[in-house]
This record gives structure tokens, sequence and C-alpha cells, in this order.
């Protein structure tokens, strides 16, 4: 087979190059991000790459810092050895993947909705699977046959590319949802949600609750990233194809099922100038909040939503009540004729019986007497 690898890494880049642009037609079509931040965030994911292959690098030159041969040398039991080398290369690449999405928003501020960061997510492990791929063929050219290299391209093009898309989009979406810890933690409190977990993470470590809300829901996007990427690269190792398979598909589902909820769908305000003046008095809107986390908590989701539409209305960039009209269309049973028709539609102004139209007035009266 072809030798010259003047020749030889220009072809298996090509070969490489082609599942990325099919999958990044079928993911960012119809995005309206800056191509030139889709470019830099798949570019770091490529640089992700070579990275995880430098602290390998590393490691070999200075044993007392190599995790690996630690993980080795303190576990006896083979299985347990393997899994845990897993967890950590499995942390390792999802930290330098997520890294890239990071740095980004940290200049640009690129994510602005929670779906914002699972699309970056996936384009920077996209990147990252391209620059892989082309190490594996280059690596394993001398000993592949034309079949062996299809089956290789296949199996890596296919497979393992969309479980890096997944798994990184899973940290995407708890990095995307940490963007708002403010309207979250402010919800929460509200309708006395807030985890205990949050609540001992601000106290041992003496931060305010959004602070507290954002680093334990980032890390549980990491775990949780960390996990599957763990049992999928533990799969692969033992060649159990079917399982792999079905397991990259119920990634898949968990990916699809974060991606319904409606808290994805909410804009951070970057540009104070942007957002639209309130047209409600300050104490009139704490008074609303109150009645909206009172309904909320007794379970009154189709009336939670009537009255943040009605409140959006007045105040139409407050994060706090959009959270509340998300978090209730989530709550609303699937199979309820109610959500059906409440994702699309809801009553105007005119459409409003007379109750509805007062509801608002009457509970502002009713707290002011």
């Amino acid at each position: 087979m072809l030798e010259n690898k003047f020749i030889l890494l220009p072809l298996l880049t090509a070969i490489a190059a082609l599942p990325v642009v099919v999958w990044v037609i079928l993911f960012f079509k119809a995005s309206k991000q800056s191509k030139k931040i889709l470019g830099l965030v798949f570019f770091l994911g490529i640089l992700a790459a070579p990275a995880m292959l430098g602290i390998q690098y590393l490691w070999d030159l200075d044993p007392q810092f190599n995790l690996e041969l630690l993980i080795q040398n303190s576990i006896s039991d083979i299985r347990v050895q393997s899994m845990m080398i897993f967890i950590l290369f499995g942390m390792m690449e999802e930290v330098l993947k997520h890294f890239a999405v990071r740095s980004i928003d940290k200049h640009t501020v690129a994510v602005k909705t929670v779906n914002n960061a699972i699309r970056l997510s996936i384009l920077s492990a996209l990147g990252f699977a391209f620059a892989e791929n082309i190490f594996y063929m280059y690596m394993l050219w001398p000993s592949l046959t034309v079949g062996g290299l299809v089956g290789l391209f296949v199996a890596r093009s296919g497979i393992t590319m969309l479980g890096h898309m997944i798994f990184s989009g899973i940290f995407g979406y708890y990095f995307g949802v940490s963007k708002f810890a403010i309207d979250i933690t402010k919800q929460k409190e509200m309708v006395n949600e807030n985890s205990w977990t949050t609540k001992v993470l601000a106290k041992v470590f003496n931060k305010p609750m959004p602070e507290a809300f954002r680093e334990k829901t980032i890390l549980k996007g990491l775990l949780l990233a960390m996990g599957f990427h763990a049992v999928f690269n533990f799969l692969l190792e033992i060649q159990m194809v079917i399982p792999v398979v079905i397991f990259v598909a119920l990634g898949f589902f968990f990916l699809k099922h974060l991606l319904k909820r409606k808290v994805g769908h909410l804009v951070l305000f970057t540009d104070i100038s942007t957002q639209k003046k309130s047209l409600m008095g300050k104490k009139d809107e704490e008074v609303i909040l109150e009645l909206l986390s009172m309904w909320f908590k007794d379970g009154r989701y189709v009336d939670v939503m009537h009255i943040c539409e009605r409140l959006l209305e007045r105040d139409p960039d407050n994060n706090v009540v959009k959270i509340f009209k998300a978090r209730a269309l989530d709550k609303i049973d699937n199979s309820s004729v109610y959500k059906k028709i409440l994702q699309t539609i809801f009553k105007s102004k005119e459409q409003l019986n007379h109750d509805d139209k007062n509801i608002i007035s009457k509970h502002l009266e009713v707290k002011k007497s």
C-alpha cells in the first residue's frame, strides 16, 4: 500500500474529512452562529487530540506524574483497573474538548442559549474525532488491507465519532444551563427547590448560591459525559459491537431528551442596552412572581403558563418568568392535550375571559390591602 507520507497524510485527511462534512451539514446547516466562531471551535477541537497525546508523552518522560501508571500500580483487579483507566481518559478527553467551547465563549460570549452550548460542544467533538481518525488510520496503515481500511473508516466515522459528539453534547447541555445560574437559582428559591448539594457547596466553599449551582451543574455534566465515555471505551476495548451500538443509541436518546427541555431556548442577555424595559413596577412584579411560585408549587402549571404569557407582555426579557413558563410546560404530562396546544398556541388578550384578564390586578389588590 501507499507509503509516501507526503501523499498519505493529505489522503487520510481527505478521507477523515468526509464524515465531518456530513455531520456539519446535518447539525449546522441552519445555524445562525458566526462562521468564524464555528471554525475556531472546530480548530481548537482538533488541537485537543494532539494535546491528549502530548500529555501521555510527558507521562512517559516523568513516570511519577503518570496517572495511568499510578492506577495500574494501585489496583490489582484487572477489570477495575481497566474501568478506572477508561474513566481517566474519558474525563481528560471531555475536559480538553470542552476547553475549546469554554475558551471561545470566554472571549466572545458565543453561548447565549443552552442549545448554542450543545451545538458548539458537538462541533468541538467533531474536531477531536477528526484528528483522532487521521492518527488511527495513519498508525494502522501499514497493517491494513483495503477491506480493513473501509471497516476502520466506517466504525470510527460512524460509531466512534457519533459517540464523541453525544458525550460532548451532554456536557454542553449542562454548561449551557450553568450560564443561567442566577435566574434558575432565583426561580428554584421561590418554589423551595434548591437542592441540598447546592446549599452544601455554597456553605462549604463560601460561595453565593448561583455560583455554587453553576459549578455543581458543570460538574454534573462532566461526570455524566465522563461516565458515558468510560463505558463506551470499555465496551469497545472488549469488542462488544452490538452493546456499543445500543449504548450510543441510548446516549443519543438521552441527549434528545435534554434538547426537548424548554429551558434550552432561553436567551442569555449580554448587552443590557438591548433588553426591553419592563412596563410593570418592581413591587407589582415581585407580587406576581410570588403568585407564580404559589401556583407552581400547587401544580397549576397551565395557570402558571397563562400568567407568564401575560407578564411577558409587560416584561418580555424577564428570564425568571421565562424559566417558570419553560418548567411549567416541561412539567405537564406529555400525553396531555394541554401540552400539545400550549407548545404553540396561547390565548391572546382578546381571547382571555374576564377572570383571566383580571387575575393579575386582583392579586395585586389583595397584596396591597
